[in-house]
């Protein structure tokens, strides 16, 4: 990201949404800053050609026009590095949406920000083991004992972090507690999307296919509900529950793979940064034990370009194990998209979260631990962004955000 030699907080991040030249001058100006938030009202379908055909509003890090236009000018909000970042813009869009009904039914959220590299790997095992020679002979035979592989003198865990955003929402405009606060991890969250039931059978089974009708491409944030004291996370496992190795040891438990009825590696996640574990019972695991006799690394397998598919010194293994969340923790999704030196982020969720209806119940409660959004009404939001790190952050002061009816 823009470190704080290169830019400070009186020169604009080169995107054309947020500031222009004047004119006769070849440099972007200062911004016109708008530190408000408005969210208008829009429909959570809408129609997207001259046929009239018409689709939901998509949870998935591209911020097309035909989305997010309706809602004006976006807000550049300042972040400072007080937290041992740098100072840059972040550009905030908002609306909530009424569905065919005229009922209640979304607040969506749109941030976007520089960085120069997108970081997705959060603490990866990283191996110094070489199965294949030069000469092509093989360096593990795991027949005789040689179980480098899998000893722990032969894996350590990196200190790369992944980009991370906090978004606190405030329950009033004077910014008092409770508040809802939403965290992304572009590891940690990011990738836990839905499965296709139609192309992996049995995932309806596993649970796998939540929410795939609704938002297929959005993953499911960390939730946390603040009465003042610290976060807490509401009830519900979250995504990156299991982590990929012994307390203790850097050895990789598991691998991504096919499992025993996906017809596609690690069901269509990245292998790079995804080691999805998915379902809830042992028979929707996707992932597959690391043993001795584990001659190709999947990353590798998975990537055309790369001729010698073996393991090598510097090869990772991702250190957590994700699946889709319960409870509480399904009430935010979000994804992030990177491209350019710029990150775009779009976040949903319910305007009133609930639980799931029980027996002959139409909608269920309201859950306890998250804020209810009402238009008409003032809330105050606080953004935090952590480049690559989670440790040093960049974080705006509170700043109004308004429902517009």
């Amino acid at each position: 990201m823009f470190r704080a030699r290169f830019i400070r907080a009186g020169i604009l991040f080169a995107i054309a949404a947020a500031g222009t030249t004047s004119c006769g001058q070849t440099k972007f100006t200062q911004p016109n800053l708008k530190t408000d938030v408005i969210a208008v009202r829009g429909f959570e379908r809408f129609l997207n050609s001259a046929q009239r055909e018409s689709r939901e509003l998509l949870i998935d890090g591209r911020a097309t026009n035909i989305e997010w236009d309706l809602t004006g000018t976006p807000s550049v909000i300042l972040l400072e590095g007080g937290g041992g970042g740098a100072n840059y813009y972040v550009l905030v869009r908002s609306l909530w949406t009424i569905n065919q009904f005229n009922e209640l039914d979304g607040f969506y959220l749109l941030l976007q920000w520089p960085d120069r590299t997108e970081d997705r790997l959060q603490e990866p095992l990283v191996t110094s083991a070489d199965v294949l020679a030069d000469n092509g002979d093989t360096l593990i035979n795991c027949s005789t004992g040689n179980d480098a592989l899998i000893r722990e003198s032969s894996w350590s865990r990196s200190t790369r972090q992944e980009d991370q955003v906090w978004v606190e929402l405030y329950s009033d405009s004077l910014g008092s507690y409770p508040a809802d606060v939403w965290r992304w991890g572009a590891e940690t969250t990011d990738p836990c999307t839905p499965v296709n039931g139609t192309e992996f059978v049995g995932a309806t089974q596993d649970g796998d296919t939540l929410g795939s009708t609704t938002h297929p491409g959005a993953g499911y944030l960390e939730d946390l509900y603040d009465a003042g004291g610290v976060p807490v996370r509401d009830a519900g496992d979250w995504t990156y529950i299991y982590d990929n190795h012994n307390p203790g040891s850097n050895v990789p438990l598991f691998l991504t793979s096919k499992g025993s009825r996906d017809s596609r590696l690690n069901r269509a996640k990245p292998t790079s940064y995804v080691l999805w574990r998915g379902g809830r019972f042992p028979v929707g695991t996707v992932e597959k034990p690391l043993g001795p006799c584990e001659y190709y690394n999947p990353i590798r397998e998975d990537d055309a370009s790369v001729r010698d598919k073996t393991w090598n010194p510097g090869d990772y293994v991702p250190s957590f194990r994700l699946r889709l969340p319960t409870d509480s923790q399904l009430d935010v999704i979000g994804k992030g998209e990177w491209f350019m030196g710029k990150w775009a982020l779009e976040i949903r969720r319910d305007l009133i979260a609930r639980r799931p209806p029980v027996g002959q119940q139409q909608v269920g409660d309201p859950w306890p631990d998250d804020l209810q959004l009402v238009p008409g009404h003032r809330y105050m939001m606080r953004i935090t962004v952590y480049d690559g790190t989670a440790k040093t952050s960049s974080r705006s002061q509170l700043f109004p955000i308004y429902l517009r009816p």
